[in-house]
C-alpha cells in the first residue's frame, strides 16, 4: 500500500471529486492526505481527511511597478518594466516559492503524487524530483486530436459545417491563434513578467522538458503533453476520438456523502413534491452577475406551471433582492446542499460545469443547460446534448417562453430518462472494476523515470 498525496487547487469542483478519489483510495488501503494552497481545511476536516496547508499561488509574482501619473504616467509604466525586466523576472522566480513547497513534500515523502494540472509551479517541481506525478484533469480531452473539437466551443462532431473535419480544424486553428494573441499581448505588456512568461523561464531554470508543453489550448498556460493524467470524467461521454497516449479516464468521482460545510441549514426539500410536483434544480454558482436576466426569465418561465416548484442555488453571486417578486413556486437561497437536492429532483438547469453534470448522471437527472460560456461549459453542454441526456441552450437567446417549453420537451423525452439509466450504469461499472484504484496500483509499482517520460528530455 502507498503514501499518497492529493494536491488540488481548492476551488470547489475539483476539491469535491478529490474527495472521492481519496476515499476510494483509502478504502483500497493507501494513506491519503489532501494538499491545497487554498484555505480549505475546513472542508476537507470536515470529510475526515488530513490536510496540509501549502503557499497560495501568487498569480502576480513580479515586482509592482511606480504608479507614474500624468499624460504619458502609461508609457512611463511600460518602459519601467522592459528597463527592469530582468531584476522583475528574478524577483518573481523567487515569489513562486517553490523551495518552502519541496521542503514540505520532503516531510511527506508520498509514493505517488495526484496533482490538479493548472498547479502548474508545484508539478514541475515535482516532475522534476524524485517524487512519481500523476495530473489530476477534471474536464474532457483538452488536447488536439482528430475528431475532436476544441473543449471550449459548441460543437458537435459531424454536425454543421463547424462539425465536418475541414470545421473542426478550422476550429482549432482559431483557437491556437486566439491563444497566440492573448499570450503576446500579455507578454508585451508586462514586459516578460506575465504567469506563463514566469511559469516558462520557471520550467527553464530548473530543466523542465519543452516536450511537455509545445503548445496549449487551454485557457492555462500549458497542457502537459506526454505526461501521465488522470481524468475524472466517463470516456463514453466525451465525442468519439483519439485520445492522446498516457490519459485515462476513470469515470465521474461523486461522494454521495461528502459533508456540505457550506450549505444552508434548510428542512428536507421533498415537501416540495408533494401533489405529484417536479421538482426543477437551478445552480448558477459561478454565472455572472450579467446572468441576471437569465434567471427572472427563468423565474416568469415556471410562474404559471404550478405543476412546478422550482429551487435557486445563487452562490452568493446575486442578490436575491434583485430578482423582484417571487411566485409561489420559486425558492431561492444563497446555497444548499446540492446532493440532497439532486438525489430528489426531476430536472437540473446548470450552466454545463462538468461536476454538476457527473452528479445529475449519478443521481439520473435530466439536464437543461444553459452554458455559463465559460471554460469548458460549452464544450461539456454539447456532449450532454450530443449523447441525449439533455438539451444545450442558449441563455443569452432564449425566451421565458422558450425555456419552459425546453422543460416540458424534457419532462416528455422518456428517451433522455433511459440513456441517463445508461450513462448511470456505465459510471458505476467504473466503480465497481475498481478502474481508479487499479490505474493507482499500476502507476505506485511503475519505474519513476519510464512514468515521467524522462528518457532523454531535458530541456
Amino acid at each position: 500500500m502507498g503514501n499518497i498525496l492529493c494536491i488540488t487547487s481548492g476551488l470547489t469542483g475539483i476539491l469535491n471529486a478529490s474527495f472521492e478519489v481519496v476515499n476510494r483510495l483509502q478504502q483500497a488501503g493507501h494513506e491519503c492526505t489532501v494538499a491545497s494552497p487554498l484555505a480549505v481545511e475546513e472542508k476537507v476536516r470536515a470529510q475526515g481527511l488530513p490536510f496540509l496547508q501549502l503557499k497560495p499561488v501568487n498569480f502576480e509574482p513580479a515586482l509592482d511597478v511606480p504608479a507614474y501619473k500624468g499624460a504619458i504616467g502609461k508609457i512611463k509604466r511600460l518602459t519601467h518594466k522592459f528597463l527592469h525586466s530582468k531584476e522583475r523576472r528574478e524577483e518573481a522566480l523567487k515569489a513562486l516559492g517553490m523551495d518552502k513547497f519541496m521542503n514540505q513534500m520532503d516531510e511527506i515523502n508520498p509514493d505517488l503524487v495526484l496533482i490538479d494540472i493548472e498547479l502548474h509551479e508545484h508539478l514541475m517541481s515535482l516532475v522534476k524530483s524524485k517524487y512519481k506525478v500523476v495530473l489530476l484533469s477534471q474536464w474532457f480531452s483538452t488536447w488536439k486530436r482528430k475528431g475532436l473539437p476544441p473543449i471550449l466551443e459548441d460543437t458537435i462532431p459531424g454536425v454543421s459545417f463547424k462539425g465536418s473535419r475541414l470545421g473542426l480544424n478550422l476550429e482549432w486553428l482559431k483557437l491556437d491563434i486566439r491563444r497566440w494573441k492573448i499570450f503576446l499581448k500579455k507578454k508585451l505588456s508586462s514586459g516578460w513578467t506575465d504567469r506563463r512568461s514566469i511559469l516558462q523561464l520557471y520550467a527553464k531554470k530548473i530543466g523542465f522538458s519543452k516536450e511537455y508543453i509545445p503548445q496549449n489550448y487551454w485557457p492555462g498556460p500549458f497542457s502537459y503533453e506526454l505526461l501521465p493524467v488522470i481524468s475524472m470524467t466517463i470516456q463514453e461521454l466525451d465525442f468519439s476520438h483519439d485520445v492522446r497516449p498516457n490519459l485515462q479516464y476513470v469515470g465521474a468521482m461523486v461522494n454521495a456523502n461528502r459533508k456540505d460545510v457550506l450549505s444552508e441549514a434548510e428542512a428536507s426539500f421533498e415537501k416540495l413534491k408533494k401533489g405529484g410536483k417536479r421538482l426543477i434544480y437551478c445552480s448558477v454558482s459561478t454565472f455572472k452577475n450579467g446572468d441576471l436576466n437569465f434567471l427572472r426569465k427563468l423565474i416568469e418561465a415556471v410562474r404559471e406551471h404550478l405543476e412546478w416548484n422550482l429551487i435557486i442555488s445563487l452562490g452568493g453571486l446575486i442578490d436575491k433582492a434583485n430578482l423582484g417578486e417571487l411566485p409561489s413556486n420559486v425558492n431561492v437561497f444563497k446555497r444548499v446542499n446540492q446532493l440532497q437536492i439532486l438525489s430528489i429532483a426531476d430536472l437540473s438547469i446548470n450552466h454545463g460545469g462538468i461536476h454538476t453534470i457527473n452528479e445529475c448522471i449519478h443521481f439520473n437527472v435530466p439536464m437543461l443547460i444553459y452554458s455559463g460560456k465559460r471554460s469548458d461549459q460549452n464544450g461539456c453542454a454539447a456532449r450532454v446534448h450530443h449523447h441525449g441526456i439533455g438539451i444545450m441552450a442558449d441563455k443569452d437567446v432564449d425566451t421565458s417562453k422558450d425555456i419552459a417549453e425546453k422543460i416540458e420537451a424534457i419532462f416528455s423525452n422518456q428517451s433522455i430518462y433511459s440513456k441517463l439509466i445508461d450513462f448511470c450504469q456505465i459510471n458505476l461499472q467504473y466503480k465497481t472494476t475498481n478502474k481508479l484504484e487499479k490505474l493507482v496500483e499500476n502507476l505506485l509499482n511503475t519505474n519513476h523515470a519510464e512514468l515521467m517520460q524522462l528518457e532523454g528530455r531535458d530541456s
